[in-house]
């Protein structure tokens, strides 16, 4: 089989709510609306857009047909999948029930390029933040890995599964080593792609390649050296992971399409 380039875009973590309305003082749809033109104006050769979850905020019918209105202006294709903000019946009132696999879950494979790109829906239930994946999804994955094993493959989905030793591992993937597992029967997985944590890490774990991104919404500090201190909230980055893939390697820039690092925590210097 030949394995072509593949550009692959990726972006998390858009926390919609009604048009007009702010989360932390953000407007997160005209930070769509910003990714969705830069995306535009410098990847508009992109084989494919996937979103990572978290679409809405509040898992409210308004921030889904507000999604779907501003995702009509980008000039590459679409694939979507949910988080634990997000409520899995509302998202599918709107955009359809097509957008579910057999699994009953936002699980999708798409095939480009010599390559497979599959998306996972690791949400529980709505209001749940740690994830999971239901047994049938597992074995709906390693269904599909089985299909491809002659293919490269890049996974995406909302919750991170490696543990990343800050406090947002209280809200991991609860199934991550059995993920990590099922992952490990095909040949060539290339990466393993999260949103949820709202900053950029990367790891080998289990002997694979896992990355988290930024982005839509607010980023977080990492207080490593001190676990227990306060995590600000910062304005920024706004980032999108850009993966290249061919025969030879995968490899994922991180975009910032928005570079404001403001404190969301303080006002006029005191702690809000």
């Amino acid at each position: 089989m030949t394995i072509d380039a593949l550009k692959l875009i990726v972006i998390s973590d858009l926390h919609l709510l009604a048009d007009g309305k702010t989360s932390m003082g953000l407007d997160n749809a005209d930070r769509l609306r910003t990714c969705v033109a830069a995306i535009n104006d410098r990847y508009a050769d992109a084989d494919l857009c996937v979103i990572a979850g978290d679409l809405a905020d509040l898992g409210e019918r308004a921030a889904y047909d507000l999604l779907k209105e501003i995702l009509q202006d980008l000039v590459i294709p679409v694939a979507i999948t949910i988080g634990n903000h997000d409520d899995r019946e509302t998202f599918l009132s709107v955009f359809g029930h097509s957008e579910a696999a057999e699994t009953g879950f936002i699980d999708k494979v798409i095939d480009l390029a010599g390559q497979r790109v599959i998306l996972l829906d690791s949400a529980i239930a709505f209001g749940v933040h740690e994830g999971a994946l239901a047994p049938e999804q597992l074995e709906w994955l390693g269904d599909r890995l089985n299909e491809a094993k002659e293919r490269p493959v890049v996974v995406v989905l909302h919750h991170h599964a490696n543990p990343l030793h800050t406090n947002v591992d209280r809200i991991i993937l609860s199934n991550g080593a059995e993920f990590a597992s099922v992952l490990k029967r095909h040949p060539d997985i290339r990466q393993v792609i999260a949103g949820h944590v709202h900053y950029t890490s990367t790891a080998i774990w289990h002997g694979l390649l896992f990355t988290t991104l930024a982005g839509g919404h607010y980023n977080v500090t990492i207080p490593l050296d001190a676990p227990e201190a306060r995590i600000a909230r910062l304005s920024g980055p706004g980032q999108m992971a850009i993966v290249l893939s061919d025969a030879e390697q995968t490899l994922v820039h991180f975009d910032n399409f928005i570079d404001d690092h403001r404190d969301l925590d303080m006002v006029d210097g005191i702690s809000a």
